[in-house]
């Protein structure tokens, strides 16, 4: 396990490099001053255009790209995400108060999508060929080729205008902070966040699941006389989870991409959204703040995936040998 690790954590190194890399060149490159979006905030602080540019020195927009480069990365090592340029304030608050709001939106997404996949997939594979297998798939492929801002727009128009009965913008209603209240403010983020992940997930369940129930050993088991039902749970569903979890790794980096539309149709604050207005204002820091931390996230949640594919799977060791 420790070998593992450590090997995961050296290969996360050159990842991350290359990320975080370029996107800063991507930004650096990208036509447009960054300064002159902000110039009057910046006028407003410091009084005089000299200060601008020794605070766009400061900011390292002057040096070269890979130089440039050095210096955010050093920055960032000693955790000092720099200042937004939109208003002054520490990236690292900003992505503080962002954070916990796309992992509590994300993580809820992928139980929800696991919760309900799983269960059908399983449903389908036991009765391939049915008319339960086939309703499925058409009801689970239908909500899959739905695109969520459309679908994002349709729940805003009935449950916020029509019917009035969820809201529909930001995470708490105003002078209200309170766990239900934000509860219900992310019921309609969550359906569009989650739906379209339910037909990948329960397909894959069902293949697994097919492929397993083909075995021997599950044969024997139903020889030996073992109510079907302890055949599926115990024997077939258990050997099956090592599909989903590969994909569990391929889920979680999904979900954090897209909770960009998501969060930015409600207006919750979370990291797609904060992404979204640095792309739209050029706010540097703030941009590669959030790239660093989402791709951390990535690769984390797939490291995190081999280890769950090896403790499901007692066949495969985690340094890639077989027993």
């Amino acid at each position: 396990m420790k070998r593992f690790l450590l090997k995961r954590l050296f290969w996360m190194v050159p990842g991350f490099l290359g990320i975080t890399f370029v996107v800063f060149a991507i930004i650096r490159l990208a036509p447009g001053d960054p300064l002159s979006m902000h110039g009057e905030i910046l006028r407003a602080g410091a009084g005089t255009r000299a200060a601008i540019e020794q605070y766009r020195k400061l900011m390292g927009l002057d040096d070269p790209l890979a130089l440039g480069y050095v210096k955010w990365l050093w920055r960032m090592l000693h955790l000092n995400f720099g200042h937004s340029f939109a208003d002054g304030q520490p990236v690292a608050l900003k992505l503080a108060q962002a954070l916990p709001v796309t992992l509590v939106l994300s993580l809820s997404s992928l139980i929800i999508t696991y919760v309900v996949a799983i269960p059908a997939g399983v449903l389908s594979a036991v009765k391939p060929g049915t008319w339960l297998d086939r309703l499925s798939s058409l009801v689970l492929f239908l909500l899959y080729s739905l695109p969520s801002p459309w679908v994002a727009m349709l729940l805003i128009v009935a449950f916020g205008t029509m019917w009035n009965l969820l809201p529909i913008q930001g995470l708490y209603s105003e002078g209200v902070h309170t766990f239900w209240n934000g509860a219900l403010h992310l019921i309609l983020p969550l359906v569009c966040l989650t739906y379209a992940s339910f037909a990948s997930v329960s397909r894959y369940m069902r293949a697994g699941m097919l492929d397993v129930i083909r075995e021997d050993f599950i044969r024997t088991a139903r020889a030996k006389g073992l109510p079907e039902h302890t055949v599926i749970l115990k024997h077939a569903l258990k050997n099956a989870l090592a599909s989903i979890v590969t994909l569990l790794g391929l889920t979680l980096p999904t979900l954090i991409g897209g909770a960009v539309i998501v969060e930015r149709i409600f207006g919750l604050p979370g990291m797609g959204h904060l992404a979204f207005e640095a792309i739209v204002s050029k706010d540097i820091p703030v941009l590669m703040g959030d790239t660093a931390l989402a791709g951390l996230l990535t690769m984390v949640g797939l490291a995190l995936s081999d280890v769950a594919y090896a403790l499901v799977d007692p066949r495969v060791k985690l340094g890639g040998q077989e027993p």
